[in-house]
């Protein structure tokens, strides 16, 4: 026989090209391009090893840029952070039809237009199946090597962690993938035809079990804290490992897979999530700023992303972290500027910011009141002009408004550069210290103000591109902002240019993907699946203690909880949609529980697929609006008045730096400055919620029934003709239904 040469695509899983962009010696905090490695000696030594991990690090930690799965051009595209992305468009978080909740498109298996292949074919470094293949390379390597047994427990539980958070992911959008725990070799020999290379899908339960031992070998090998923290903080521990795999078992128990709500998943996800914190706290993780009560309306729980170390100074809350750098950038060298862009897309226009994002007005309105409970169920009446005031703690580090102060580190913002000019509105502040946002609009046509489009008005402190041009928005994204009111050294270095980098582009802020407040309520819901209530009421008190709530009033949490399993997971997940908000978890919640449609059009598509637990529909079961068949709005303030320059401004009180007071007592605001701010609304200020999901009103939130587990593309069948389509997706090769059934112990 002759030998025969078969190339790796992404589906067949095998070798891929071994030139790779590595970490420095300084780990995370820099970024070299190491080039390509000689794997005889890259594995002799454990430094040599340990470059090969550094590796792993650097394309698949989460980035701050987040990712839309679309897998060019960058490292990890996968996970969401919080970014206006497909994955945070698709719910109440934004705006703006992504393509899974566009009533006007739907993905096929041979749709073009989806720009989304997260099980795509694709032999260079984005490639899911190439990061699993270089997993496999370091695992297999080290395991022969000559190190030591600690060594290679350290090396190998980073290894497995990485293999296990690459088959996470694919496992909660497709169901059940291929799985390959070796690196397979395109050079066969004579006794070879390649059929070994060609792998089928296995069972979802068969991926989440093999998950699940990569991430329990994880935790057993790695420490719960790095001795060498200067040098190895940022890389996995034992108690990052075990929170993801109780966050697998949690999705695993969730109703998206678990539609006849089999509490033994539950009591797994409850083992696996308690053992998560138990890990943990002996790394000295934990709620930071635990005991502050929400002093200066949350000031130190906005601080965990404002220290290096997500700490308090003594206890750790960042568990899962990117760390960043400030360097620049130089020829050869294309990753050794690391920057966090999270604060530059935030700002407005006017600090030479990208603009900020748009928080719909349904995210604000969610938001609790300073009693801890939804507008409309609270006693305290909710004003929707003066929607700041009387809330939760945690909206005012969310959320920016007009009248708030929002510094920033700047001493001058004079024009040295004149292309800055039109954007830095240096007549109505002089230093960043001083900065304020004024973000409201005036239009002197009163119909105009009616329309669900954007009016054609003018914005304060030119906050568009041009004055007689509308576009902007009233409320901002504020959440993990770098406000140097509360952190005077920050982690950027603000360039007044307009030439990259520019504005709060250079940034070495840490990105932060998993907290512990997370992993307290991953316990807390699974807590509450498997009946342990007091368990899941007390991890809620935990976070509602921190912000200020106490058990004078029960931690502002609904009376009547404790023992209503229904009304308790309602109460966890909406804990989640507060605490967790615009840090890249909605979508995962909305999908585990099916918060679209309640699970309708489930047995359409299969019969066994419909739930025969959660009543049947989680939205119900849960007393919660689908998100199907909705609109998504922006707020805008606005005063009517046919002046071409600002009529209020004036009028304008001095701004609140958010250490007031904000609430109120007997109707009557304690603090004198809130108090004038909430007069100028009154005086000046309407409010008009504008259609963020276009101008038709007709055209609502549509998310396909069948996207709760997506197909596989044409190019996946084509390269791989094992592979079973998705039930509910045409099949290429049959031209008919797949027979792959996700939700099924056993294969077609």
């Amino acid at each position: 026989m002759k030998n025969k040469n078969k190339f790796a695509t992404a589906l067949v899983l095998t070798a891929m090209a071994m030139g790779m962009t590595s970490c420095s010696d300084d780990f995370l905090r820099e970024k070299k391009n190491y080039g390509n490695f000689d794997q005889t000696t890259a594995y002799s030594d454990y430094n040599g090893a340990l470059e090969r991990i550094n590796n792993l690090y650097y394309w698949m930690l989460p980035v701050s840029d987040g990712g839309d799965g679309n897998g060019t051009n960058k490292p990890n595209d996968w996970t969401p952070v919080g970014n206006p992305d497909k994955w945070s468009k698709s719910t109440d978080e934004y705006g703006g039809f992504s393509i899974f909740v566009d009533p006007e498109e739907e993905i096929t298996y041979n749709f073009t237009g989806a720009n989304f292949d997260f099980f795509y074919v694709a032999n260079d470094v984005y490639s899911p199946w190439g990061h699993i293949r270089n997993c496999n390379d370091v695992i297999e390597n080290v395991e022969r090597s000559e190190l030591t047994e600690e060594e290679k427990n350290m090396l190998l539980g980073q290894a497995y962690f990485f293999r296990a958070y690459m088959y996470y992911h694919l496992v909660t959008i497709y169901g059940g993938v291929p799985i390959i725990d070796h690196v397979q070799d395109p050079i066969l020999g004579t006794d070879g035809d390649g059929s070994d290379l060609i792998v089928p899908r296995q069972t979802t339960k068969d991926c989440v079990d093999f998950i699940c031992k990569d991430f329990e070998k994880a935790a057993q090998m790695l420490p719960a804290r790095w001795s060498n923290e200067a040098q190895d903080f940022g890389r996995i521990t034992s108690g990052l490992a075990q929170a993801m795999l109780g966050k697998m078992l949690l999705y695993y128990a969730s109703p998206v897979f678990n539609r006849a709500d089999d509490v033994s998943r539950w009591e797994a996800a409850y083992n696996a999530n308690k053992e998560a914190l138990a890990k943990l706290q002996q790394g000295n993780f934990g709620l930071a700023y635990a005991s502050d009560g929400g002093a200066n309306n949350a000031a130190n729980w906005a601080k965990i992303w404002m220290n290096y170390t997500g700490s308090d100074g003594n206890t750790n809350e960042a568990v899962f972290i990117t760390l960043h750098n400030t360097k620049d950038n130089v020829s050869g060298q294309p990753d050794y500027g690391k920057y966090n862009r999270w604060e530059h897309n935030i700002r407005p226009r006017n600090t030479n910011g990208n603009g900020g994002y748009t928080p719909t007005a349904e995210m604000v309105d969610a938001f609790p009141m300073a009693d801890g409970l939804r507008p409309g169920e609270s006693s305290i009446k909710y004003d929707k002009v003066n929607f700041w005031l009387n809330r939760d703690p945690r909206f005012y580090r969310t959320f920016a408004f007009p009248g708030v102060k929002w510094e920033w580190s700047e001493g001058s913002v004079s024009l040295t550069d004149q292309s800055l000019s039109g954007i830095i509105p240096t007549d109505v502040y002089t230093t960043g210290k001083n900065y304020a946002l004024w973000s409201y609009m005036w239009n002197d046509n009163e119909d105009d103000l009616e329309r669900v489009s954007t009016s054609n008005g003018y914005w304060a402190e030119l906050l568009t591109q041009s004055t007689d041009k509308a576009g902007s928005h009233s409320v901002y994204v504020r959440k993990r902002t770098d406000d140097l009111h509360l952190h005077s050294t920050p982690f950027y270095e603000y360039i007044n240019s307009q030439s990259n980098p520019k504005g709060f582009m250079k940034n070495a802020a840490p990105l932060i993907t998993m907290r512990y407040a997370e992993v307290l309520l991953n316990f807390a819901e699974a807590a509450c699946g498997a009946g342990h209530y007091e368990e899941a009421v007390n991890a809620l008190q935990q976070i509602r203690a921190r912000v200020g709530y106490t058990a004078a009033n029960n931690y502002g949490l609904p009376a009547g909880i404790n023992g209503d399993r229904a009304r308790l997971f309602a109460a966890i997940l909406y804990e989640r949609q507060i605490e967790l908000a615009y840090e890249g978890n909605r979508y995962g919640d909305m999908h585990r529980w099916m918060l679209f449609d309640g699970g309708e059009g489930q047995a359409a598509i299969k019969p066994s697929w419909a739930l025969t637990g959660f009543g049947g529909n989680t939205c119900n079961y849960l007393g919660l609006k689908p998100l199907n068949g909705t609109k998504r709005h922006q707020i805008v303030l606005y005063c009517l008045d046919a002046s071409t320059t600002d009529p209020t401004e004036g009028n304008r009180p001095d701004p609140i730096t958010l250490d007031e007071d904000l609430t109120s007592t007997d109707g009557q605001i304690n603090d004198k400055k809130v108090r004038e701010l909430a007069e100028f609304y009154e005086i000046f200020l309407g409010r008009k919620d504008v259609n963020l999901d276009g101008n038709d009103d007709a055209l609502t939130i549509q998310y396909r029934p069948t996207y709760y587990f997506l197909g596989l593309r044409q190019n996946a069948m084509q390269t791989n003709p094992t592979l079973h389509q998705t039930v509910g997706w045409h099949d290429l090769g049959r031209n008919a239904d797949g027979l792959f059934d996700p939700l099924a112990d056993t294969l077609p």
